[in-house]
């Protein structure tokens, strides 16, 4: 019996050549090369973190007899969401415990239908003590900051939209 070799042929293209080129980076060359990115990008997060801050007294203190209208309401939503983003990015945690729980009150006293500036200015301070550039806050007192803020959900019967760390003091304390 004779067998008949067969030939294959496989034409060379710039996906064959690339494939058989070894090559890419390292787990800890791509890590290094992220976090310098992130690295350089803090400076404009923390302008825009700042910015964003501002803008939140600013709504604040347009309330007129303690109350701030629909519109405004959306807006704090608006420019917190864009810090949870930031906060999140840059590890800001402090920072970003502060200003989910500052969404999850102002969800709920929009659909509750409840404009209260209060508890928005509240959350509004203790976000200035946590920014970036301010005097970091040891621990003990960030935890108890985070658990006052905590309680103005309670007051109003809302509830959490996310999951909170519950970890103890180091993964609150930035």
């Amino acid at each position: 019996m004779s067998r008949s070799i067969k030939k294959i042929f496989f034409p060379k293209t710039r996906l064959v050549e690339l494939a058989a080129r070894s090559g890419g980076v390292t787990r800890e060359t791509a890590l290094d090369g992220a976090n310098k990115l992130l690295d350089d990008a803090r400076p404009g997060a923390d302008i825009t973190i700042e910015n964003a801050i501002r803008t939140l007294e600013e709504i604040v203190s347009r309330a007129k007899g303690g109350a701030l209208g629909e519109e405004d309401m959306h807006d704090v939503l608006r420019h917190a969401d864009q810090i949870v983003t930031l906060a999140g990015t840059f590890g800001y945690e402090s920072l970003d415990s502060a200003v989910k729980n500052l969404c999850d009150v102002t969800d709920g006293l929009i659909t509750a239908k409840l404009y209260h500036a209060a508890p928005i200015a509240v959350h509004i301070r203790a976000m200035r003590m946590f920014c970036p550039g301010a005097t970091p806050i040891p621990p003990e007192p960030t935890y108890k900051i985070l658990s006052e803020l905590g309680k103005i959900l309670t007051h109003y019967n809302f509830t959490r939209q996310d999951v909170p760390h519950d970890d103890g003091l180091t993964e609150i304390a930035s």
